[in-house]
């Protein structure tokens, strides 16, 4: 049997990972795919649809016991496995599906009758929750069984006393942003390559990755201008410049995106005016650059929390990642107006060769190109709160370094017939952290991608594209939860 004979027999397997999915989790996706893909390797000989399903959840409640999601499933399809092994008489069936709903009515009832309270002065039934005070998906609502005259020697005996009004709201929700890698729209410079109106649609339309995210950040490669030479020889070998045109700002706000670095070795390739264009057109959607002289750092307001972010590399002329203390000063003075900071940083060697873990300095074609640990390990001291890496143009493993995630590539997003999707260049991640608004660090985790040999990305989670993920990360993705 192959592998992909043996995910489609685990169709409430896949139900749930999509499920998760659209409710914007990451790791635990991750977790189902891994243990399914394992299950139906090892397992060739499969017997029931829901059986192998229940299977996998239960592996999956000793790893997340708390997740009632799975164990009501898990239930679920224990109940039906239990139903087909004793296969009830029909009359008994219907007696006990009458019966079922009948105790549903009841319970329907009893609950109607306990959600709500009497008002004591009309003694009419009242919403225990007012529109304008409705409660939030996951709120416990306690309900009262006393009557309205224990109601009323309840109020006399113990008067409520004026409602504590906080001069500052302070939202508890957590703060989720969403990180990836390189992105190229395409190229108009020399010989035009760019996408056409359905490809467009069909890259805006990746925008349905970012829905649950508060913030969206990205690392632009190339600029947005109309007309205008590169700086470069591109007919050197190993030599491209990206010029993209000045209306894709809007596509990249379709995306969702919030911030984008400019600090690459592609931000100058069109001189002063490239990089100055790029910076207007994007400011002009709302897109915050960062990385730059005229755009070092961005603030984003969310849920009542600032997120400040800065951005660094190896480039001359941009915000460079070897002034120490240039960037302690930024992170410094970031967080005396945020609450939290993050740092891109474009760095490290490129392709086949930079999988793995990054260790000391790096160097690609005889150039520089800094030591992306040490830099990460030093802006984290320093105050920062997660660290996202670009420019190698593979995915890299990351890691928790003092309570917070370091990201060291996340391979390359988009790069329509520009950037190449050869071997291991076309697996790719988003990167996912959530923090609570005083800084600390609730979860860490990634979603799988795949780029099309256009340099189009799909969230994949197949057997194929995770044990390649998981070679190029290096360790095994259940260890995503953190």
């Amino acid at each position: 049997m192959n592998d992909q004979n043996a995910v489609e027999l685990t169709v409430s397997l896949r139900a749930m990972i999509n499920q998760k999915r659209r409710q914007g989790q990451t790791s635990e996706p991750l977790l189902l795919a891994r243990l399914g893909a394992q299950f139906c390797r090892q397992n060739k000989k499969l017997k029931q649809y829901d059986e192998v399903s229940r299977i996998i959840f239960d592996r999956y409640l000793e790893f997340i016991p708390d997740d009632q999601q799975v164990r009501q499933a898990s239930a679920k399809l224990f109940v039906l496995s239990d139903r087909r092994q004793k296969k009830l008489p029909w009359r008994f069936s219907r007696m006990l599906i009458i019966g079922l709903i009948f105790a549903a009515g009841t319970v329907a009832g009893v609950f109607h009758h306990y959600t709500f309270n009497y008002d004591v002065a009309t003694s009419k039934a009242v919403d225990p929750l007012p529109e304008k005070q409705s409660a939030s998906v996951g709120t416990v609502i306690k309900l009262s069984k006393k009557s309205p005259d224990k109601l009323m020697k309840a109020k006399q005996l113990k008067p409520e006393k004026p409602p504590i009004i906080k001069a500052l709201y302070i939202d508890k929700r957590p703060i989720t942003i969403r990180a990836v890698g390189d992105i190229v729209l395409g190229n108009s410079y020399h010989s035009p390559r760019l996408p056409g109106k359905d490809e467009i649609v069909r890259i805006t339309a990746l925008q349905k990755n970012f829905a649950e995210a508060d913030i969206i950040l990205g690392n632009l490669e190339g600029v947005l201008l109309d007309q205008g030479m590169s700086r470069k020889d591109i007919s050197l070998p190993g030599i491209f410049s990206f010029r993209m045109p000045e209306s894709y700002a809007s596509v990249l706000k379709n995306i969702g995106f919030d911030v984008l670095s400019l600090a690459n070795n592609h931000a100058l390739d069109f001189g002063e005016k490239g990089l100055e264009s790029t910076v207007e057109n994007l400011s002009q959607q709302g897109i915050k650059p960062i990385g730059v002289p005229d755009a070092q750092v961005a603030f984003v307001r969310v849920k009542n929390t600032t997120v400040a972010f800065l951005a660094y590399s190896y480039i001359p002329g941009l915000n460079n990642m070897g002034n120490r203390k240039q960037i302690s000063n930024d992170i410094k003075s970031a967080l005396r107006q945020a609450n939290l900071v993050m740092i891109s940083v474009h760095a490290g060697k490129e392709g086949i060769n930079a999988v793995g873990m990054p260790s000391g300095d790096e160097y690609y074609k005889g150039e520089y190109r800094g030591n992306i640990v040490r830099f990460s390990e030093y802006v984290i001291d320093n105050g920062a709160s997660a660290v996202f890496g670009h420019g190698p143009h593979v995915v890299r493993p990351y890691k928790i370094y003092k309570g917070k995630p370091i990201f060291f590539s996340l391979g390359n997003f988009i790069g329509y017939k520009t950037l190449s999707t050869r071997g291991n260049k076309a697996f790719s991640v988003i990167a996912e952290v959530s923090f609570s608004a005083d800084g600390k660090l609730i979860g860490a985790g990634v979603i799988p991608l795949k780029l099309n040999k256009i340099g189009i990305p799909a969230v994949d989670y197949s057997y194929a594209n995770l044990a390649n993920l998981e070679k190029l990360l290096n360790k095994k993705l259940k260890k995503a939860r953190h």
